[in-house]
């Protein structure tokens, strides 16, 4: 009854649309995927496996593992392996939270944080952010007894806002080590910011780090729910006695070992982000719009008349096949989240943009 009970004042999570009633094509640009999917490797790879399914996956992600270490040049005892990133957020709440313990979450982080914490009885404390930007003295004043996790997402989803390795690392000093730090750097590869940290580089030095990565954004593999963290090996294997015994399916493992190590098409990815993420953000800015300088695969931007505009220009994108990320439920009702797709999708999207705000004058 108990658990019952925590349920109901938790509100489930609403991923981004994917369909328009009536309209068999669509432009889905609402939940931060790849617009291209995996390589040709991978696809190859996985018609080939694919009749495999009959048999249960090798349980410890060993090969998976060895290309992770591999490309980020990581001590594979530190890596753990799980369906999804959000998996290892679960598990992390299930580890390390009773009834009466409190997490840090700054305003507008992703809602999963939260809902994984609440699950396992924890008070939510939110900290401020400085117009949209997490405020790491909010956060460091909001610590008590009580904390026991702390979650930043960086950079952050929905708003693609990051904090800089000078403020990250400033602030992870001012922690206790009891208190777990969990660093979600889910669209990490898109940084290339000389003031950008993942914070791999602080596991060594600090056990109470955990940094999650995922395969959903940039290696396309989204539907496959692949993820992974780094940290220290104790976490480690506490979090391998808890896991299932075969927490990821053999073709997310297999795909993922070939999609890590293709440098090229990482980088081919890369280039295309981040051409039509400073190409979008310049029309946008051309428009009535507040832009932000996101600096992931999507751009967060906020609508300068309001909900109304917000809720007028949706239903004009929708009529137009367009779907984007409105934020209501991020309690950003008047702000709305746009992922970057292929060079025709984009091309079409700035041009249903700007015909709104023509139509609008």
């Amino acid at each position: 009854m108990n658990t019952i009970k925590t349920l109901k004042n938790i509100s489930a999570y609403k991923a981004g649309a994917s369909k328009i009633l009536g309209k068999n094509s669509v432009i889905k640009l609402s939940s931060n995927e790849s617009p291209f999917g995996p390589s040709q490797k991978v696809l190859d790879k996985i018609k080939k496996i694919s009749g495999t399914t009959n048999r249960y996956p090798e349980s410890g992600s060993v090969e998976l593992k060895d290309s992770i270490s591999k490309r980020y040049k990581l001590n594979k005892k530190n890596i753990f392996c799980a369906n999804g990133s959000d998996e290892i957020l679960g598990l992390i709440c299930q580890l390390y939270l009773t009834k009466g313990d409190e997490v840090i979450i700054p305003n507008n982080s992703f809602l999963m944080y939260e809902i994984y914490s609440k699950i396992n009885n924890a008070k939510i404390i939110k900290s401020k952010t400085i117009d949209y930007c997490v405020d790491t003295k909010s956060i460091l004043n909001s610590i008590n007894k009580k904390t026991k996790i702390i979650f930043i997402a960086n950079p952050n989803n929905p708003t693609g806002l990051y904090l800089d390795k000078l403020s990250l690392h400033s602030f992870i000093k001012k922690i206790p080590k009891r208190i777990i730090i969990v660093l979600d750097a889910a669209y990490a590869e898109y940084l290339d910011k000389n003031d950008y940290e993942s914070g791999m580089s602080y596991i060594k030095k600090n056990e109470n780090i955990i940094v999650t990565r995922t395969f959903s954004k940039i290696y396309g593999l989204a539907s496959l729910r692949l993820g992974w963290c780094y940290a220290n090996q104790n976490i480690i294997s506490l979090l391998d006695k808890i896991r299932g015994p075969f927490n990821v399916n053999r073709i997310a493992q297999e795909a993922g070992a070939i999609a890590v190590l293709e440098k090229n098409v990482e980088k081919k990815l890369i280039s295309h982000n981040k051409y039509w993420l400073k190409k979008i953000k310049d029309e946008f800015n051309k428009l009535p719009l507040v832009v932000y300088d996101s600096q992931a695969n999507f751009i967060f931007i906020r609508l300068r008349k309001g909900i109304k505009e917000k809720i007028m220009l949706n239903k004009y994108l929708l009529s137009k096949s367009l779907i984007i990320r409105t934020l209501d439920n991020y309690n950003m009702p008047e702000c709305i989240r746009v992922t970057i797709g292929t060079e025709k999708e984009n091309k079409i999207l700035i041009s249903v943009f700007k015909s709104f705000f023509k139509n609008d004058k």
